[in-house]
């Protein structure tokens, strides 16, 4: 998936270590709504709503710009429940609905990544985040170092010396190093550690009585689940 020359935006060979490309996996959904809700009561003349359109397309170049990356996709949630929604029906049932002011919008931001020469990704029935997923297990390895770009911790536990995990919003870049830093345990074992002390922002319960630090504890003494 190379990114295409045009647009003005060239296509710059990375020099890393051992000579490897780079191929930069975006969060797409997560950048939208960091966009949206990092810039209010921006409209056109006419009051059509543009603040994630420009937020994200701002975000979007800087990336290209500071970065360059060899190859590099985005890829977006599709609306309606996905195969989580059928394990658990209270999945992101704690979620409020997407901002009326953003549905607009959406549209708009697909065509400006298409128009860069970026392949859009998404399917019907799973996340952007499983997208990512796929794409990085499959690619990453001694000639392509995979780079996520999103600020969603559940995809810190795809981190490896070949996968790192970037959020923009941060300036941050997390290696094993820095996951284990974060949660107490490399990056395998992140899962484990949500199973146990449950996700709120998914809406996902854990063990009653166990909180992050006693999930680290139990999976440091135990190995897993």
């Amino acid at each position: 998936m190379p990114r295409s020359r045009s647009e003005g935006i060239s296509t710059v060979e990375r020099n890393l270590p051992n000579s490897r490309h780079s191929l930069f996996l975006v969060d797409g959904s997560n950048y939208l709504f960091r966009a949206f809700y990092a810039i209010r009561d921006l409209s056109n003349s006419r009051g059509f709503p543009t603040n994630a359109i420009y937020g994200f397309t701002t975000m979007l170049l800087k990336l290209l710009r500071e970065h360059q990356p060899d190859y590099i996709a985005v890829a977006f949630d599709v609306k309606g429940s996905t195969f989580r929604h059928d394990a658990y029906e209270g999945y992101k049932a704690n979620r409020k609905a997407i901002p009326e002011a953003l549905i607009p919008q959406i549209p708009c931001v697909k065509q400006i990544v298409q128009a860069l020469g970026i392949p859009l990704l998404e399917q019907p029935g799973i996340e952007a985040d499983d997208i990512l997923g796929t794409l990085a297990a499959a690619h990453a390895g001694p000639d392509l170092q995979v780079v996520i770009v999103s600020g969603d911790k559940d995809l810190l536990q795809l981190v490896s010396e070949d996968v790192s995990l970037y959020d923009p919003m941060k300036e941050k870049r997390y290696d094993p190093a820095a996951v284990q830093e974060r949660f107490g345990v490399v990056p395998g074992r992140v899962a484990d550690i949500l199973a146990l002390a449950g996700d709120a922002s998914d809406n996902i319960p854990g063990i009653p009585g166990i909180g992050p630090k006693g999930a680290e504890r139990l999976i440091q003494e135990f190995g897993s689940v």
